[in-house]
């Protein structure tokens, strides 16, 4: 599948490669907002057919049409998900084509503790070590793989949004300051919090409201609310039981970065109770620092993405505790300008879209040349 957010790094991808990148997809399942099959690009796309079963449990994608409409490739790049039945014989099949092979992808569960003899897992390192090279999402993933494949075979290539895009926002916002992007939003001058992310349970958003209530109770705050969902109906009963109109606003979902902006970036820390993904990149973009709880139970809880947050520099991790969240909240208030100049300075240095297009780029040549002399 294609997500929205990739499309921008796919354009500067295929500039790179001199117009030479053609990227196959197919629809995002009935239901699932997250995934947009239907996008404008520059490059060239290829529509390919989604079959599910059991829901999103078990997917297959016929490709052999590539190969005959455009011949051999230099390389593929596929997505490594346990759940494709026809990933391996895309792997096969592009080896008898002569192509070089690259996985994209966690090579790990999100939902459980890591086992190597877990047999899903067990096949995911199968995968690994049949291609050329493996471009992973995160540092854990490249540790994941480490003991299995040779690390040279390994790229970590850090998930991002289109940062060219968002760096340009921040900068024209920090000429208009903080205090007067409030001014023009109709926000107070008081601290400002923000949750961005679907209006799931998974999310943390019962926790949100709670946190938010006590936070007015130890001083005047403001909470804004990016985002929609299941949960909203109950979240808004819940901020009028509580009398928290005046403090809390549903923003409703907001797709548009140069829309959502000026919201992020008018508060003093984006607040994600629950599940962080790729949020704590746009956070940072616009030098945001996040506050967040620890995952449950010890299970693997957050996105790979999740790595980027080191405690007490660009934000917090808190134990799932009462009040921990507010604790964490004035900790970053106290210190707000550290938090957000680390915010940014992180994400410039490391989540760039510039450093995960050369990532991409020299795998490529490492798998093409490694391909070639196999």
């Amino acid at each position: 599948m294609l997500p929205a957010y990739r499309v921008p790094m796919l354009a500067k991808l295929n500039d790179r490669l001199g117009g030479r990148l053609i990227v196959c997809h197919g629809q995002r399942p009935a239901g699932n907002p997250t995934l947009m099959g239907d996008v404008a690009a520059s490059f060239r796309r290829v529509p390919l057919r989604n079959f599910w079963v059991k829901g999103e449990t078990i997917h297959a994608q016929p490709f052999t049409g590539v190969f005959e409409r455009f011949g051999a490739p230099m390389a593929v790049i596929a997505e490594e998900s346990p759940r494709s039945i026809t990933l391996p014989f895309l792997l096969r099949s592009a080896r008898k084509q002569g192509a070089a092979r690259i996985l994209w992808g966690i090579f790990y569960s999100v939902h459980r503790p890591y086992s190597s003899r877990h047999p899903l897992q067990q096949y995911r390192l199968r995968m690994a070590r049949r291609v050329e090279a493996c471009l992973c999402y995160s540092r854990r993933s490249r540790d994941v793989l480490s003991t299995h494949v040779a690390s040279d075979r390994l790229f970590v290539a850090q998930n991002t949004l289109d940062t060219t895009e968002l760096f340009g926002l921040r900068d024209r916002l920090s000429q208009e300051g903080r205090s007067e992007v409030r001014k023009r939003l109709g926000l107070p001058d008081q601290p400002t919090f923000v949750f961005v992310g679907q209006l799931v349970a998974r999310k943390g958003t019962d926790d949100l409201i709670t946190f938010i209530k006590s936070m007015t109770e130890v001083r005047k705050a403001t909470l804004l609310i990016i985002g929609d969902g299941p949960e909203r109906s109950s979240m808004e009963q819940r901020v009028a039981a509580l009398k928290l109109e005046d403090h809390v606003r549903f923003l409703g979902s907001i797709p548009e970065a140069g829309k959502s902006a000026p919201y992020i970036f008018a508060a003093d820390v984006m607040v994600i109770p629950g599940y962080v993904g790729l949020v704590i990149n746009h956070a940072f973009s616009l030098g945001v620092p996040i506050l967040t709880q620890d995952p449950p139970d010890n299970t693997p809880f957050h996105g790979p993405e999740i790595e980027s947050l080191v405690p007490g520099e660009n934000g917090i991790m808190v134990p799932r505790e009462p009040d921990t969240l507010v604790r964490g909240a004035l900790q970053i208030l106290e210190d707000r300008q550290r938090f957000s100049d680390n915010a940014f300075e992180y994400c410039r240095q490391h989540l760039a879209v510039e450093h995960l297009i050369d990532t991409i780029e020299n795998a490529l040549k490492f798998a093409v040349q490694d391909g070639r002399s196999s």
